[in-house]
């Protein structure tokens, strides 16, 4: 991400331990690994978020363009495959999950 060589990152280091002190430095470190895993948590719930608005939308989308063209009883087929489609991805949840910790 930062393209940081060895050398960059031991004079980094070395910066930390004069400005920091060696005393303090493991829980400024700890500190930072804690924010760095939030902000990457954040910013992965955010795409998640983003990624189903965008689904529901396409999916709505082809909904409108389906009812231009076949009336209500296609309105009925595509719920019911909605329907369909949500219990699936519901039934898979703890499937992912489980296979996550693994």
């Amino acid at each position: 991400m930062f393209d940081v060589a060895w050398s960059e990152m031991l004079v980094l280091l070395a910066v930390a331990v004069v400005v920091i002190g060696p005393k303090d430095l493991p829980r400024v470190l700890y500190a930072a690994g804690k924010f760095t895993r939030k902000i990457k948590t954040f910013t992965g719930d955010i795409q998640k978020s983003l990624d189903r608005i965008i689904h529901d939308e396409e999916l709505n989308e082809i909904t409108r363009e389906a009812n231009k063209a076949g009336g209500e009883n296609l309105q009925f087929e595509i719920e019911r495959q909605l329907a369909e489609e949500e219990r699936r991805r519901l039934a898979m949840l703890p499937k992912e999950r489980g296979d996550a910790g693994k």
